[in-house]
């Protein structure tokens, strides 16, 4: 079987990224995150993925995402207005995508919802 001599780089790079951002407690995912996470999703406007719905699909959320990544601001991490439901699909494929298109400068703040038209497109192609 043939393997890339960048497999093994890359693969490693991921290692080194995974160990030097923290565990998901040290990055703000505490107790408290759990509980605001869980109430902001029992909210009757946010208990279906905002991006499944945006294409006619009716998926419970489980997760909150972030529209614009906090990067450790505590403000943008604690803004609910910053806000979303997700879907894991939704948070671990689709959004990915958008926030390096953002990283990028290829699209704006704005086309981070799971909702906006970029995202629907990405979802229309992606989730399939």
């Amino acid at each position: 079987m043939f393997r890339p001599r960048s497999a093994g780089a890359h693969s490693e790079a991921r290692r080194v990224y995974d160990r030097d951002r923290g565990s998901a407690r040290r990055r703000g995912y505490t107790a408290d995150w759990d509980k605001a996470s869980a109430s902001f999703l029992r909210d009757e406007d946010n208990v279906l993925c905002s991006g499944c719905l945006a294409v006619g699909v009716l998926t419970p959320a489980v997760l909150t995402d972030h529209i614009i990544p906090h990067r450790g601001d505590e403000g943008l991490f604690w803004d609910r207005d910053n806000w979303q439901s997700a879907c894991r699909p939704h948070h671990d494929v689709v959004k990915p995508r958008l926030e390096a298109m953002f990283d990028r400068g290829e699209i704006a703040a704005a086309d981070l919802r799971l909702a906006s038209k970029v995202a629907q497109s990405l979802t229309r192609h992606l989730l399939r």
